[in-house]
Formats: structure tokens, C-alpha cells, sequence
């Protein structure tokens, strides 16, 4: 009877832990080579390692789960677990995101990593609780700049252009005030768009130029890294509550962490990239920043007036 009654159990003890054990779900619109695509492979192994295997994430690349706004959306319904999106997309969600995505707010990439550690940068996670997702962790995702067929070296470049921009209403904005004319595209869509002539020029990190393949129809880098606005991993708000203490400590000490390794990568991957667009006839443009910084001023004199978005600009112009 003891011999019949110890595979049962054994059996028992491994269906009970198979039960126990959780996929989650995380979509990303980026490449393979993207370092944030990277730092999520980092965040998983973490994941799964400090949980013992009970907690496991599954990536989607490539925009295999739909657009960004697709899956920010999926993650808000809880049709997906988590996602990571481009931070000026956040304020169509929640407001109070759009602080990260005032021009000129950030005063370098070194500014803008301390931040992304510092407790308000947590504060701003947790922003949106009770619109169905919170914020796991920031990523860095550079310094973003307009690229198009012809250089831009001042504002007045930008005349009657059409810009390619998330779909932000503060991105938006600052094209307006810029003198351009803001066209929301689905980020895999600006490689035909470009191409096609439906818009004119787009803006974002030397990353997203060369791995996006963007260069081939771009050959016009301007360098006024009008934002700096950091992408970050939403988590849904659903999924948060059906996980233990336990594993959401799991999960925030590993997106952490994994935060300081896609640091890494990002600083030697957009190097690499820099050199690849150089290598495929890109040409860098060097710009006035204070023309720009003076068209767009407006922006932070008016973010200034919500008291949500004035307390976030205070924590982060405080930061040395």
C-alpha cells in the first residue's frame, strides 16, 4: 500500500505545484536588438530566478500583440499582463505622465537616470492606480531628435512639416509650437510613412532610427533632443492584485535591477548605432537647443499651473 500511496503523492505535490505556478504576459512594440527588449530578457530571468521558477514572464516582441497603444490598452482591460510603451504614451492613460514628456525638462541623460531612481520617479509609477495598470519600472530610451530627408537646424526647418509623433497630446504640442504639423502614426507604421511621403519626418533615439531601419529613408539625424522621456513597463492592475506580497516584491526588485542592466546596454548599443547610422550615410546635425528650448517654453510655463504636474517638475528639477 506505501509503495502505491508514494507516487500519488509525489504526483499530487507536482500537479499542486504546477497550479501554483504563473506565466505572465509582456508586449513590446521594439526588435531584438532593441536594449530595452534587452533589459526585459534580464527582468525575466530575474524574475524567474527569484522566484524559483513559480513566476515566469513570456515576451512578445515586435509588435506581435498589436501597437503600443494596442497593448497599453490590453494591459488597462487586463486582456494582456504587462507591456512596455513609450512614456509620452502613458499621458493618454494618465494625466500626470505627461510631465516626462516636457521638452527640455531634463537636463541631461545623467539627470534624467536619477530620476528614474529616485522616489518620485515611484511616486509617478503609482500615478495611475485605479485606471487599471500601474508602473513596474522606468527604462531608459535616450534623448529623442528629429530625422528627415533634409538637415533641421532651427525651428523655422520645421515650417508646415509633417512630423510624426506618438500619440500624445503633449508631443503634439510641441510640434505646433514648433511651427510643424503633428501626424500620430503607429510607430511601425514611420518606416512606409517616411518612405511614402505621409509624413516628413518623425522623431525619436538613434536607436529607434537605425534598428527600425528608419535610416534607409532618413538620412538627416538633427541632434536637439527636444525630450527625454523614458519608457516604461505597465503592469495591469488586475494582474497586481492577483499576485501575492511576495511575488510583487518579486517582481519590483527584479524590474529594478534589470533597470540598471538596460542602462548598460542602452549606453552601448546606442554608441554601436550611432556608428551604424554614420557607416549607412547618415549625417548627424548639430543644432542650436536654445531656439527650440524658447519655441517650446510655453509648454513647462503651463504645466506649471496643475498642481499634480507642478509637484513632479519641482521633485525633478530638484534633483542634482
Amino acid at each position: 500500500m506505501k509503495n502505491l500511496l508514494l507516487p500519488l503523492a509525489i504526483a499530487t505535490l507536482f500537479t499542486n505545484f504546477s497550479a501554483s505556478a504563473k506565466t505572465l504576459t509582456l508586449g513590446h512594440a521594439m526588435s531584438l536588438d532593441n536594449a530595452a527588449h534587452k533589459g526585459m530578457v534580464i527582468f525575466a530571468d530575474k524574475v524567474k530566478e527569484k522566484s524559483n521558477g513559480e513566476l515566469t514572464v513570456k515576451i512578445f516582441p515586435n509588435a506581435q500583440l498589436g501597437s503600443e497603444r494596442d497593448q497599453a490598452e490590453q494591459v488597462v482591460t487586463g486582456a494582456i499582463d504587462m507591456a512596455k510603451i513609450n512614456g509620452s504614451l502613458a499621458e493618454s492613460f494618465e494625466p500626470t505622465f505627461k510631465v516626462i514628456s516636457i521638452p527640455f525638462l531634463f537636463r541631461s541623460s545623467e539627470h534624467m537616470r536619477s530620476f528614474m531612481r529616485s522616489d518620485a520617479a515611484e511616486e509617478l509609477l503609482n500615478s495611475s492606480k485605479g485606471k487599471g495598470f500601474i508602473g513596474l519600472t522606468f527604462y531608459d530610451s535616450g534623448s529623442r531628435s528629429f530625422y528627415a530627408k533634409k538637415p533641421i537646424k532651427t525651428p523655422d526647418d520645421l515650417a508646415g512639416l509633417k512630423i510624426r509623433v506618438p500619440e500624445s497630446p503633449t508631443m503634439m504640442k510641441m510640434i505646433s509650437l514648433l511651427g510643424a504639423k503633428a501626424t500620430p502614426l503607429p510607430f511601425t507604421e514611420v518606416y512606409t510613412g517616411l518612405q511614402q511621403g505621409v509624413i516628413d519626418a518623425a522623431e525619436n533615439n538613434v536607436s529607434s532610427l537605425v534598428e527600425m531601419r528608419h535610416s534607409e529613408v532618413a538620412k538627416f539625424y538633427s541632434m536637439d533632443q527636444h525630450t527625454m522621456s523614458p519608457d516604461l513597463i505597465i503592469i495591469s492592475e488586475n494582474t497586481w492584485a492577483n499576485l501575492s506580497e511576495k511575488e510583487r516584491k518579486i517582481m519590483k526588485e527584479a524590474a529594478a535591477e534589470s533597470l540598471e542592466e538596460e542602462i548598460k546596454i542602452w549606453d552601448k548599443t546606442e554608441n554601436a548605432n550611432i556608428e551604424k547610422a554614420k557607416k549607412m550615410g547618415v549625417t548627424f546635425v548639430e543644432v542650436d537647443k536654445a531656439k527650440f528650448q524658447e519655441k517650446v517654453k510655453p509648454m513647462l510655463d503651463d504645466a506649471k499651473k496643475d498642481p499634480k504636474l507642478s509637484y513632479f517638475i519641482d521633485k525633478i528639477q530638484a534633483i542634482k
